[in-house]
């Protein structure tokens, strides 16, 4: 016979018990714990709908992811609460990636502008004029072979902002002014965003060119003509920087000369849309009408694996703890005879090439029917996707 427990004192009691209602409701709404902690890898956690496509890649940043929607918006999402922060009207639709920086969110639209806001209350600090305010997408359509989707995204370094802009033009600007620092003319449309790297600046032109400009200078270090528009971001990595272009290859190049170190053709004459990412030695890149994304070796580029996606595979990959993340696009009637386009989100093994699991948004009404274009964020455990059907979903890790 077990002995009996002796009573709590009442008041005692009455901690415990409200305690275990407080967790209890802590629980119910999501809060407390993370909520992730309790679900499998690619479950659905919850989404935040907006108005409007999401062409955005989300920016995570202390607790608040920042993205854009076709609803002519700039959002700020606080992650815990889910609840939303504030959001900031734009002229136009907002499909740059926003660049956080101390208390600025920085952020491009189609209106033409360049949009600096205040991190805590959304209020506008200034904006500066992209110099294309005559802005026409050329959207995809089963008609269209030149269809124009991106926005370059915004990059802060060291005080400074640079971004591409439809005219053709990068911009560098002050970002506590606002005001033109300097600039860099190239022969059409600038939709890759600028990386910075070893004291040079790095991106792609629509004139099918690769641009290095040398910061100290402001001058050209070298300039490489890929074969074909480059709407890709570079990605650099094993001395060498990577870039996918309609030219159907993909070109790794010296950082230092611009000279080809070697270059991949790509199935089916597949554009390449999507910006390489560099990981372990290696290069990751999605595809368009190959349907897929692949790892490549950083010595030599040789094919290391290649993963079926069925969709076009648009956006940028992310790899996190051994794992790569990259969406996938629907289109409807697709101009290959027999072959039906597929969308969803992808968690793959970046080592194998192996799935591990997949999320399907909903379908969309137009010629591109769904799916994410878009690289996600990751964090604390959550995985964000932005899709096409205008919701932010956050997914396990």
């Amino acid at each position: 016979m077990h002995p009996k427990r002796p009573r709590l004192p009442i008041a005692r009691r009455i901690r415990t018990l409200r305690g275990k209602v407080i967790m209890a409701l802590l629980l119910f709404f999501g809060l407390g714990v993370p909520a992730a902690a309790h679900a499998a890898p690619g479950e659905l956690l919850w989404d935040f709908r907006t108005d409007g496509q999401i062409w955005s890649p989300p920016t995570h940043d202390r607790g608040t992811l920042y993205f854009g929607s076709d609803d002519g918006h700039i959002y700020a999402l606080d992650t815990r609460s889910r609840a939303l922060k504030w959001k900031f009207a734009t002229g136009g639709k907002v499909r740059s990636k926003p660049a956080v920086d101390g208390d600025l969110v920085v952020a491009a639209s189609d209106d033409g502008y360049l949009y600096a806001l205040d991190r805590s209350s959304g209020a506008q600090r200034w904006r500066f004029s992209l110099e294309s305010h005559d802005l026409h997408r050329r959207l995809p359509a089963l008609s269209n072979p030149y269809y124009d989707f991106l926005h370059s995204s915004p990059l802060i370094h060291q005080g400074q902002i640079f971004i591409g802009s439809l005219s053709g033009t990068l911009f560098v600007i002050d970002a506590a002014l606002g005001k033109l620092a300097w600039q860099y003319g190239t022969g059409d449309a600038i939709r890759s965003t600028p990386v910075v790297a070893d004291g040079r600046l790095y991106f792609g032109s629509w004139d099918d060119h690769v641009y290095a400009i040398d910061l100290a200078t402001k001058t050209l270090a070298w300039r490489t003509d890929s074969g074909g528009i480059v709407q890709s971001t570079p990605a650099i990595g094993d001395g060498k920087l990577v870039v996918g272009s309609r030219s159907a290859k993909l070109i790794a190049l010296d950082t230092q000369s611009g000279t080809e170190a070697w270059h991949r053709k790509i199935a089916d004459d597949s554009w390449i849309e999507s910006s390489a990412t560099f990981a372990d030695d290696r290069f990751y890149v999605g595809s368009s009408d190959s349907l897929v994304v692949s790892a490549h070796a950083a010595s030599d580029g040789r094919e290391l694996w290649a993963f079926k996606t069925g969709g076009w595979t648009w956006a940028t990959p992310r790899i996190a703890k051994g794992t790569l993340y990259i969406g996938g696009m629907s289109a409807f009637p697709y101009y290959f005879d027999g072959v039906t386009l597929t969308s969803g989100f992808f968690a793959v093994d970046a080592e194998t090439g192996r799935e591990k699991w997949r999320f399907v948004p909903e379908t969309v009404a137009g010629y591109v029917t769904g799916g994410v274009a878009v690289a996600p964020e990751i964090a604390d455990g959550v995985v964000y996707v932005a899709a096409l059907d205008g919701r932010l979903y956050a997914l396990r890790e």
